[in-house]
């Protein structure tokens, strides 16, 4: 909860009217509302301390451009947490590539295809770091 109220309030800062949504089966972390309030955006928040995050079962759909944003939290608290922001479509083009290849990886070891299943899907601090303080996949004028 700690990444979406920091991006909540990173939102705020930037003028954009951004809350956290509460809930055990929520649907967005946060919502903002930009463009003078026109226009509601969803956002998918991930957070942590570790060199990558969790980003769930698959990789996620090149279809969306809803926003998502990355949260590393140093260890030391006085450091600032660091925000990379991208669309889903930028993400799927990140992790596809590394999907393809360790099924070819798993192929190759167990002599068969990977199958069905969801796994853990990650990505690194390094892959995203084109896209940190990239605020523009959200606010807009």
């Amino acid at each position: 909860m700690s990444g979406e109220y920091f991006v909540a309030v990173q939102l705020q800062r930037l003028g954009v009217s951004a809350s956290v949504t509460y809930g055990n089966a929520k649907s967005a972390d946060v919502v903002a509302f930009t463009g003078g309030a026109d226009r509601v955006v969803v956002v998918e928040v991930k957070t942590t301390r570790q060199p990558q995050w969790v980003v769930g079962g698959r990789v996620p759909s090149n279809k969306s451009e809803k926003p998502w944003v990355f949260v590393y939290l140093p260890e030391k608290s006085e450091e600032s947490p660091k925000f990379f922001v991208l669309t889903q479509s930028q993400l799927h083009n990140i992790l596809a590539p590394l999907e393809v290849a360790y099924f070819e990886r798993y192929k190759e070891r167990r002599g068969k295809k990977y199958g069905d299943k969801p796994g853990v899907v990650n990505v690194s601090r390094r892959s995203l770091s084109a896209y940190e303080n990239q605020w523009e996949a959200i606010v807009v004028s």
